[in-house]
């Protein structure tokens, strides 16, 4: 069920292996032990246009942004610990990269649906 959409400046794609970034996404999700290695769902989406903050004049043109979709119902803690794992573990895979951010959302129960295989 847990999702990871990895969202990237497309320019990544020169000196990033994004298939690596995936795969070793999913993994750190996995070591969080707070889901079922299988349920886990990563993808990567590359961006081409886009400014950061002020800086119009492309001097900085690489950003990695995470958003982790979770089902409701885990503790601030437990979100904390979530963040900051993503969060670490892109700042390794991506040390020149200078814009990184994870956010973790909540998705209600109720408002949520999900084909299971037949």
């Amino acid at each position: 069920m847990p999702h990871l959409v990895i969202e990237y400046s497309q320019k990544l794609e020169e000196s990033l292996s994004i298939s690596a970034l995936v795969s070793n996404g999913q993994q750190a999700m996995s070591d969080t032990g707070l889901f079922s290695p299988s349920a886990i769902k990563t993808r990567a989406l590359p961006y081409r246009d886009f400014v950061l903050g002020k800086n119009h004049d492309g001097s900085s043109n690489l950003f990695i942004h995470a958003e982790v979709r979770i089902l409701e119902g885990r503790t601030a803690q437990q979100k904390e610990d979530l963040s900051a794992a993503i969060f670490n573990y892109l700042c390794e895979a991506a040390p020149e990269v200078p814009e990184i951010s994870v956010e973790v959302r909540d998705m209600e129960k109720a408002c949520y649906a999900k084909r299971i295989p037949f």
